[in-house]
């Protein structure tokens, strides 16, 4: 059974007074039962936000099909089962004679069925729960309760009541682990209440009814309020069930997404004022719902049309769109429109759907029925360079636009002349309507709220609008989206941030943030394998792969390094068996090093993933599809398992393993190969990769985090591209790659998009010049503050950032932060305003940079993010070169535990002015050393607090107290 929250606790320990609504009288409501989260979900593919934001979660068995692990998730999966009606639908209901059936439910077209006849218990218990508790369902929720008091005559209700009685207690005997549910049931609630976990109630002060449609249309549905008199009738039951048996009630009140946030809270929080946990959704149960908390969906739907090429880390949607997105903290569901679109409403499960097809869909009929489903039901849209389909007049009328003139008179001029902040973020537009989308703001604009950003005029007045926004949505139309310019370089015009922000909507979230580690952006540095046996520009011109060793890996052991070989080019199944042992010497010199992580380049080091894993064998012009090693035919499993499991045995010291694979060649693999990673237990990592400098400093040529696959699996980007680009495929100038570094400034400023990522191969030791090259990337990185990390500890982070979840709490404001695991930093912006660390937990404390406010999170913390409008007193870390175990204030000070990879340096903030502070420290079974600080900066003069900088000479022992008289 779930354990109850200490808030949940408390609550259940006091009874409140409120002010029914609509009445004069006051009613003392106790809540003797504990309050547990109860969410409600009849679609496919359940939210994470649900899963890990309840206590449990109500699903729909037939789309449901895939239950999530027990562990992965804070809720307990409860399946819903109608013991009163059957839908044609359900796989049993052929099964049910006709004679069992006593009438029709006209709103859903179920069967109401005579539960009395003692066949019906048998059925139930057999053909519909026992099959639910096979397939793994430990919970469920018994609805359609009282439907037989619709045709059956009330002499005959005693007999019901005890048939659903029976079925009740007989399936809680046959499981004793099941946990019920009952909607309702108050008439034989006495003879169950032993065996069941709670109550549910619909409708308490709001419910729906249908409208019948136009001429044409079907029946509508909509949100009314429950009459006070049935109200007070329900709630004087409710009571009962929480005080006479001790049970926890949830009322699910109907108030759909498209009515606002605003009025679902409202509907939440008139449940909570009377002592019950809410529950407030749309009609059909189809949309993410909101409780004592609302749950702030981080994922995008990002439609996009894919090409021939099929990979889609090289398509615009994941260039352009992507890396924008997530800097503010989203995920993205990538959704190609030659592919069959939801057929349900997505409110709730999206923050938002971005439309980006340049080139149009395919099919346009079913997108625009789809989006404007979307649009009824409360999503907000993005169009980027276009609709995607051409809109008819009905469209346009629905977002407050209407068709403009495809005849143009010159001169066409801006009007107003000045330009809105939304375009000229990198290239600045010119005047004119070639290809322009032909649209204008309709005659309904200001009535809906639509509003233009960006508006073009003729000589006859006639006029063109080329970015809108209103309360829907908002577009940008192509050409003032992106400038293209020669040899394919492009520019932004829109500043994609800024339009996609307000587009959608976005509100202002704690950001997961992949790039900084206790207020500190990370570095890491991975070389992979390629030429490992080639010979050095060095005298006696060793091995690549020992100068790397020497004048890299031994020079700087206070960075981590991620190190790859290609089994192919060094094991003795490769394509130099004579050189092997030598080869092989060096690689177990390198992997003994204690500041290296061992990784794979795979086997045979294929340069073209989709014609390896399709077998083919023809080169590309001089490239091969794969090293030509004598005798091998490409095979997944020998090239990534098969290259783990050597390096493993043979290459590897004992108290290591391989823990990342690098992808090689053009790194599009398919997501079968990524799968295969995962499988195996390794992170892969390597694709993508900016590539920006001063001479080309366009967000165009950004990088994502990377492309989720089909089958769950998620290949992790290098967010900078390695030397091979900054030196024309290795053919000169050698020394390319210290251009990098213009890389790494560029995306640090203004915003920090990316950690410092050190990427080279080891052919880079064969030329000198490309050597200094990587050696003045390291003294730049050096001369930075940083928190080194192996690249697998990155890449855990990347696949953790797919996973958070955010719910904010009703009451009180506070955020939840759920499934972050090693992801432990999120950025706030100002408006958002500090975390209140006596209301929060799970979080050790902040630094601001230019970049924004980073907020420190503590690994394996349940992380609750309270915010305040000003600082908190007391002492919190401010920064510090190592990642965060353990954090709790204490009155004088702080109990902590930071480990790192280099000696420690930890910078305490919110020290009153003149403190003396002590930092106490040491591993486990090492003596207690103690570390005095220096003053390192004045935080705010107003407060009189400081900062206070410690540094230790030892690894991986920050581990102690601070102390501060």
């Amino acid at each position: 059974m779930s354990v109850p929250s200490l808030w949940t606790v408390l609550a259940s320990l006091v009874s409140v007074i409120v002010l029914l609504s609509g009445g004069d009288a006051r009613a003392e409501v106790a809540t003797s039962a504990p309050r547990l989260r109860t969410a409600f979900y009849y679609a496919a593919n359940v939210p994470p936000e649900l899963l890990n934001h309840y206590d449990r979660v109500v699903v729909e068995p037939e789309y449901a099909t895939a239950l999530p692990p027990r562990a992965a998730s804070r809720a307990e999966l409860f399946a819903y089962v109608s013991l009163g009606e059957v839908h044609p639908t359900r796989a049993y209901s052929k099964q049910v004679p006709t004679a069992w059936v006593l009438g029709k439910n006209g709103e859903y077209g179920a069967d109401i069925i005579d539960a009395a006849r003692p066949e019906w218990r048998p059925f139930v218990l057999d053909r519909i729960l026992e099959p639910l508790y096979q397939k793994g369902y430990r919970g469920f929720f018994f609805d359609t309760l009282e439907s037989y008091k619709r045709f059956a005559p009330p002499s005959t209700w005693p007999r019901h009541t005890a048939s659903l009685a029976a079925i009740v207690t007989g399936f809680a005997q046959r499981h004793p682990d099941a946990k019920i549910l009952l909607n309702r049931g108050f008439e034989f609630l006495p003879q169950v209440a032993t065996s069941v976990a709670g109550v549910v109630a619909e409708s308490l002060f709001n419910t729906w009814e249908l409208v019948p449609g136009r001429e044409g249309q079907a029946p509508a549905q909509r949100a009314v309020p429950v009459a006070k008199a049935q109200s007070d009738a329900l709630l004087a039951k409710l009571r009962e069930v929480t005080t006479r048996y001790r049970l926890p009630v949830t009322v699910i009140d109907y108030v759909p997404a498209s009515a606002g946030a605003d009025a679902r809270k409202a509907a939440a929080k008139k449940i909570l004022a009377v002592g019950f946990a809410p529950y407030i959704t749309g009609f059909n149960v189809d949309e993410v719902g909101l409780g004592e908390v609302e749950s702030i969906s981080r994922r995008i739907l990002l439609l996009h049309k894919g090409d021939d090429q099929g990979y889609l880390g090289v398509q615009d949607a994941n260039v352009l769109i992507a890396p924008v997105l997530e800097w503010m903290g989203y995920r993205i569901d990538y959704m190609d429109v030659r592919r069959a679109l939801p057929a349900n409403n997505l409110a709730g499960q999206y923050a938002g759907i971005v439309v980006f097809l340049p080139e149009g869909a395919p099919n346009e009929a079913p997108l625009e029925r789809f989006l404007i489903r979307q649009l009824d039901a409360g999503m907000k849209i993005a169009f980027m360079e276009g609709f995607g389909f051409s809109p008819n007049e009905r469209f346009l009328r629905r977002i407050g636009l209407a068709a403009a003139s495809v005849e143009v008179k010159a001169p066409m001029v801006f009007n107003p002349p000045a330009l809105s902040p939304y375009v000229g973020f990198e290239a600045k537009p010119r005047a004119h309507v070639r290809e322009l989308t032909p649209v204008t703001l309709g005659p309904n604009a200001e009535a809906l709220k639509t509003k233009s950003f960006l508006r073009l005029e003729d000589a006859t007045k006639r006029t063109w609008d080329g970015v809108v926004i209103g309360p829907w949505g908002g577009a940008a139309f192509f050409p003032y989206v992106l400038q293209e310019g020669l040899e394919g370089e492009r520019r932004w015009i829109l500043d994609p941030f800024r339009f996609l922000h307000d587009a959608l909507d976005l509100p202002s979230i704690p950001v997961p943030d992949v790039t900084t580690e206790s207020g500190r952006r990370e570095l890491t540095v991975h070389i992979d394998g390629d030429a490992f046996p080639s010979l050095a520009e060095r005298h006696g011109y060793p091995y690549a792969g020992q100068v790397v060793l020497d004048e890299i890996l031994r020079a700087y052991p206070q960075l981590p390094h991620t190190v790859s070989v290609v089994e192919g080019e060094v094991g003795p199944a490769g394509r130099y068996p004579e050189k092997s042992p030598a080869l092989e010497r060096i690689a177990r010199e390198i992997f003994r090093l204690p500041n290296v992580e061992l990784a794979s380049h795979t086997y045979s080091h294929p340069f073209f993933w989709a014609d390896a894993e399709a077998g083919k064998t023809e080169p590309h012009g001089l490239e091969p599809v794969h090293l030509p090693i004598p005798g091998y035919k490409f095979s997944l499993q020998r090239d990534i398992a098969g290259s783990v499991d050597y390096i493993n045995k043979r290459l590897a010291p004992p108290d290591k393993k391989v823990k990342v694979l690098l992808w090689p060649g053009d790194c599009s693999p398919s997501g079968r190969a990524v799968g295969m990673t995962q499988d195996i237990g390794v992170f892969n990592v390597n694709g993508g990769g900016a590539t920006r400098s001063r001479e080309t400093p366009s967000l165009t040529r950004g990088s994502a985090m990377g492309v989720p696959e089909d089958n769950g699996s998620f290949q992790v980007f290098a967010p900078v591209e390695n030397e091979n680009v900054y030196t024309n495929d290795f053919l000169g100038p050698y020394y390319g790659y210290r251009r990098a570094i213009e890389t790494f400034e560029l995306n640090e400023s203004p915003r920090r998009l990316s950690h410092i990522p050190i990427y080279f191969h080891f052919y880079s030791a064969t030329k000198t010049a490309a050597l200094s090259a990587v050696k003045e990337v390291y003294a730049w990185a050096l001369r930075q503050e940083t928190t080194p990390l192996y690249m697998s500890e990155y890449a855990a982070k990347v696949l953790a950032f797919q996973k958070v979840t955010l719910a904010r709490r009703i009451e009180d404001g506070a955020w939840e932060i759920g499934q972050n695991g090693p992801l432990r930093t999120v950025r706030v912006d100002e408006q958002w305003g500090f975390p209140d660390f006596e209301r929060s937990s799970g979080v050790a404390g902040l630094r601001d940079v230019p970049q924004g406010r980073y907020v420190h999170l503590v690994s394996g913390e349940k992380v609750v993010l309270a915010p305040s409008a000003t600082p908190s007193r007391g002492v919190f870390l401010e920064h510090a070169n190592g990642q965060i175990h353990y954090w709790a204030r204490e009155a004088k000070g702080a109990r902590l535990r930071i480990r790192g990879h280099v000696p420690l340096s930890i910078t305490v903030g919110g020290v009153q002015r003149g403190a003396n502070c002590v930092l106490r420290y040491g591993g486990a079974g090492s003596a207690s050393r103690v570390a005095k600080g220096v003053l390192a900066t004045v935080r705010s003069a107003s407060a009189q607090t400081v900062s206070i900088m410690f540094t230790l000479k030892e690894t991986d022992t920050g581990e102690g107290s601070l102390e501060c008289q």
